[in-house]
């Protein structure tokens, strides 16, 4: 004796298994926005194309600092700086302390700026931290060029710790030889016009004696 519809059954079974298979499917395409899917791949790759812009920049460098003040740069400001840079934390983080050179030639660190990559997105990331300004904060997001040899992106400047909106300011790093690097720092004028505040010309030190020792 037959109970039920059978055909009824088989029916309402194959609608069931239909929508089942449509459910898993948007899921599955769904798992990258939700995270889920992240290739492992794609941080080695990053980790190995900042180790390659980083290796270059190991060591010490004579820096000129060059600051105009205004866009019309009414006036311009040279300092000289050593940079020294290395390979912190097992290698995952690039760390660079900033001298200033005294007029009696001795170094005074100034600064120690943190890179590190992101291994999503390639973007060079930057936290900085500046002497006798402990409220001041300073952090970067920089798109690395296929080259590995130019970066471009923005820093944002914070002034106090409480303070939400931060000062936005373009900047590109780029090689000119292999030996000599540089690094341009642009503000907007009021009228939104950008112009060019800050160049820092690094050269190749070969005499390393003279750095203070961290």
């Amino acid at each position: 004796m037959k109970i039920g519809n059978t055909t009824s059954h088989s029916a309402t079974g194959r609608q069931f298994s239909g929508r089942m298979f449509l459910c898993i499917g948007i899921l599955l395409a769904m798992l990258p926005l939700l995270g889920f899917a992240a290739d492992p791949r794609v941080a080695q790759d990053s980790r190995q194309a900042f180790r390659a812009f980083g290796d270059p920049l190991v060591g010490v460098w004579q820096s000129r600092l060059r600051e105009w003040e205004g866009p019309a740069h009414e006036s311009l400001r040279e300092t000289q700086q050593v940079r020294r840079f290395e390979w912190v934390l097992k290698g995952t983080f690039l760390q660079e302390s900033v001298f200033s050179v005294m007029r009696n030639g001795e170094k005074e660190l100034i600064a120690i700026n943190l890179f590190s990559v992101d291994p999503e997105s390639t973007h060079v990331l930057e936290s900085g931290f500046r002497s006798g300004e402990p409220n001041r904060r300073i952090s970067l997001d920089a798109e690395l060029a296929p080259n590995l040899r130019q970066l471009s992106g923005y820093v944002s400047l914070h002034r106090d710790t409480m303070e939400k909106d931060s000062e936005l300011r373009r900047v590109e790093m780029k090689w000119l030889e292999d030996d000599r690097w540089s690094w341009r720092t642009y503000a907007k004028a009021p009228n939104g016009r950008e112009y060019l505040l800050e160049e820092v010309i690094n050269s190749r030190r070969i005499d390393t004696r003279e750095i203070p020792a961290q």
